[in-house]
């Protein structure tokens, strides 16, 4: 059983001027003291194993007890006791005691306990070196402890810096021990010093004068001192500029006299523009520093290691493994004692030592923006800063609050404005972030990352590059290198790219310039960016079946396509989600980089899901976007199809002169076509008509409409069905009306066109209100409630609240009226949609019905 082991001795009790009746008078002045010390400390006497020793005690302590009692509760109640017994008895009856402390397994039989601690324990105890040392004392109490019990609690303790290590030999015993005078404090005077040619490095490099922030990494840090056993190792990783350095060297100044044995410090060159430092070198420079010469140093990297491991044993230490590669170029530098700590900086995520040597990882991000804002006022003054604050909020964004870009951007002399305007042109930005020096360049610091890379890995970087969306995720990846998972992994090791939720992927916003002015030279360069759009193409249109599987497609995936993992709605809105700001980058790059192909047809890819989901602002951004690029290229066909859907999106956020105007651009290149396209322009001009209040204009547009799809696919015949019904039905014509829907809803139905059916059956509920049959109209604005929500269409569910409400107001349950508005309200508000002020106006008591809906 592991047990905290006492050793109590009296010094001096076979001094012959003790009589029997005067060394009776300390062995029971021996057991009172240590008794009533026991107490004081809150050490259950009862409870402890005892055995005498003539002169002294053995104690083994309950488990239960904390061995930090042992040395910052117990030495001084003892020392207090020891004076209240020396106080009152005569000189030979004086007691003045040897303590000795260990911990380890120990074993019971009939005779008492037994066990190498338990031997040890004693050897501390009796030995020659301890005794000399305290007969050259008048202290009362002294204390020695072990190596192992000096490094699992005292170390820990506050009373730690009153400790001296001293060089104990007694029979089998030849160790390192420690010793301290608790009732004085004082240094004994034969502590053993480091031989002559076990010199003390004193390596750190000076640390910066302007550290800020790093509250949590710095508690990490420490918090590794507490760590005992076996060698601690901590490996600080991120990007290059990021404060790896800064870090590592503000903390190793803090605790570096908490490591008496030295402090030892090596630039491996991990990411120099040069070769690494090889291990041996390192090794070689280190054994100097620890007092080898030249001509003893041993050959081999093996043979050096060994030697650097047996001069820290027992030794502490702390080693600074600075900008390394690998962890191979690491492992030879590990020294083998506990008593050592290892703080390691690296670009690499150097997982191999995490796994096999237990390292710690400390991940470093840029900057928070408070910190970054910190980190700048101690370089230029806070006064400047606050003169143009909004500047200096920019310039925290174009410098990613990465600390050495800011250090950097902080050397200029110029108003933090114009500095500002030079970053925010992309071209130059990495030029302004350039002092000439190759460790003060952001470009260079970048290219010793990127130069290291395997070949598969620097094409990904430099596609990164070129990719417009804030992130990435990791199915693109493979499908614009064929080859994801090993590129990936190196380039988030390497840390130049940062996986921030599982399978999705960034670059901060420096990186990502010197990704793009790198990819800009690549003779792939227009081929990638292609390879790209059609990705997203043909991803987004195989996710819009899942939402919306009655529509037309237009896109065609090229064979060997591998679409995203989407099985049902719910994965595909999940989807749209996720990619959404990537979506949107893309067709704006499409857009401004003549491919507007893809612009429009990426667009409308998207139509259904931005409709769904009330980004009705986005809806016409990317098709003013489409329409612009449609119509520099001369793509007919997506000019016409971009422009039916800006009229749409503009009719939505009540630009209606707008949307007619670009259904007439539309319809007069359509003149001489009888297509679907003519269809579907037709039916625009119903919904903006209808918008507009028109619906007898609205009614002539889809007659015309219907003259094209009698007879045709179900689908658009109903289209055509449900738009006739609703012009009918606000002409109050309802008895013509009521067919016309109920025949859509049973096509819509036929086919499985939930957004059809969820459509008409809101007209089929209206028509039903106005004929004074309440009940069956809340039965169907229920049921196209019910489907608005299984398709997630947040406004039309709205609007179909708006609609029960009204029944509920016209039957005279205005309560019941006014709780259906107000949930119509809050989700009309939440789209910050127009339509949001009619129903608050309906709340407000005003019995009128101010304005429609806008189409879908």
């Amino acid at each position: 059983m592991h047990r905290t082991i006492l050793v109590l001795d009296v010094a001096g009790f076979g001094d012959l001027r003790r009589t029997h009746h005067h060394q009776m008078a300390v062995r029971d002045g021996l057991y009172s003291l240590v008794k009533n010390s026991f107490t004081a400390a809150g050490i259950s006497w009862a409870s402890s194993y005892k055995e005498d020793r003539g002169d002294g005690v053995l104690i083994i302590v309950e488990p239960a007890t904390a061995k930090g009692v042992f040395v910052e509760k117990l030495p001084p109640a003892l020392v207090a006791a020891l004076r209240d017994h020396n106080a009152g008895h005569r000189a030979e009856e004086q007691i003045r005691l040897r303590m000795a402390l260990h911990a380890g397994e120990i074993h019971y039989d009939s005779h008492g306990v037994v066990g190498r601690a338990v031997n040890l324990a004693f050897r501390l105890g009796d030995s020659q070196t301890f005794r000399e040392v305290m007969s050259s004392t008048d202290e009362p109490l002294a204390v020695i402890t072990s190596q192992w019990f000096f490094d699992e609690v005292v170390w820990h303790s506050s009373v730690a810096a009153d400790y001296h290590r001293i060089q104990i030999s007694a029979k089998e015993v030849d160790t390192t021990a420690w010793l301290s005078f608790p009732a004085t404090g004082a240094q004994p005077a034969q502590t053993v010093a480091p031989p002559p040619d076990r010199s003390v490095p004193r390596q750190l490099p000076m640390r910066s004068p302007q550290f800020v922030g790093r509250e949590a990494e710095i508690a990490g840090l420490t918090a590794s001192l507490a760590d005992t056993g076996t060698v601690v190792i901590t490996a600080i990783d991120g990007t290059a500029g990021i404060g790896k350095t800064t870090l590592a060297m503000q903390w190793a100044h803090q605790v570096k006299d908490r490591f008496p044995d030295g402090q030892l410090h090596v630039n491996l060159r991990g990411f120099d523009p040069g070769e690494p430092m090889d291990p041996d070198q390192a090794l070689h420079g280190f054994l100097q520093a620890l007092g080898v010469a030249l001509n003893e140093s041993p050959a081999g990297v093996e043979a050096k290691a060994a030697l650097y491991r047996t001069l820290l044993a027992d030794r502490r230490v702390l080693i600074v493994l600075d900008n390394a590669r690998t962890a191979e170029q690491i492992r030879p530098l590990l020294p083998g004692s506990p008593t050592c700590l290892v703080i390691i900086t690296s670009r690499n995520r150097l997982d191999g030592l995490i796994v096999r040597e237990g390292a710690r990882r400390i991940a470093l991000d840029v900057l928070p923006a408070a910190d970054a804002m910190d980190l700048l006022a101690e370089r230029v003054g806070r006064d400047r800063l606050d003169a143009e604050p909004e500047a200096t909020a920019q310039l925290l964004d174009l410098c990613a609050r990465l600390p050495l870009a800011l250090s950097i951007a902080a050397q200029s002399d110029q108003p933090i404005s114009s500095l500002v305007a030079e970053l925010r042109d992309e071209r130059n930005r990495l030029d302004t972030l350039d002092l000439g020096d190759t460790d003060l360049s952001l470009r260079s610091v970048f290219s010793w990352s990127y130069n290291v890379l395997t070949p598969a890995a620097a094409h990904l970087f430099r596609l990164l590059g070129l990719h417009p969306g804030p992130d990435i995720s990791r199915h693109a990846c493979g499908s614009l290198t064929g080859r994801p998972a090993g590129p990936l992994k190196e380039l988030v090791s390497a840390n130049l790219l940062t996986e921030y939720l599982p399978g999705r992927y960034r670059l901060h916003d420096l990186l990502r310039t010197y990704a793009a002015e790198i990819a800009a030279t690549d003779p792939e360069r227009d081929n990638a960016a292609a390879k790209f759009l059609e990705y997203y193409l043909c991803a987004a249109s195989h996710a819009d079946k899942f939402i919306q599987p009655n529509r037309r497609g237009l896109i065609v995936a090229p064979p060997g396509f591998e679409p995203p993992d989407i099985a049902s709605y719910a994965q595909a809105m999940d989807w749209f989600n996720e990619e959404h700001a990537v979506l949107l980058a893309a067709i704006t790059f499409a857009g401004d980089n003549g491919h507007a192909t893809y612009a429009w047809k990426l667009a409308w890819a998207c139509t259904t899901f931005l409709r769904r989901t009330g980004r009705y602002h986005e809806r016409a951004s990317v098709y003013r976007i489409a329409v612009a690029a449609t119509r520099r290229e001369g793509d007919e066909i997506g000019l016409v199809t971009s422009l039916r859907h800006l009229a749409t999106a503009s009719a939505r956020l009540g630009q209606l002169q707008q949307a007619l105007d670009y259904l007439d651009e539309a319809g007069a290149m359509l003149k001489a076509a009888d297509d679907d396209r003519v269809v579907q322009n037709h039916l625009a001009y119903v919904r903006v008509l209808e918008a507009q209040g028109h619906p007898a204009k609205a009614l002539e547009y889809a007659r015309l409409a219907w003259d094209l799809v009698q007879g045709g696919e179900p689908t658009r015949v109903a289209d055509v069905l449900t738009a006739m019904g609703r012009q009918l039905a606000l002409l109050r014509r309802h008895a013509e009306a009521l067919p016309m829907c109920e025949q859509a809803l049973q096509l819509y139905s036929s086919v499985g066109h939930q957004e059809g059916e969820a459509d008409v059956l809101l007209n089929i509920g209206d028509i039903e209100r106005h004929r004074q049959r309440h009940a069956e109209a809340l039965r169907f604005y229920r049921q196209s409630l019910d489907l608005d929500r299984q398709l997630g269409d947040r406004y039309w569910a709205a609007i179909a609240l708006e609609r029960i409400a009204d029944v509920h107001r016209d039957v005279g349950d205005r309560e019941l009226a006014a709780e259906v508005l107000t949930e119509s309200l809050v989700i009309l508000e939440d789209l910050r949609h127009a339509d949001a002020g009619r129903v608050r106006t309906k709340l407000t008591g005003d019995t009128a019905e101010p304005g429609s809906p806008a189409p879908r």
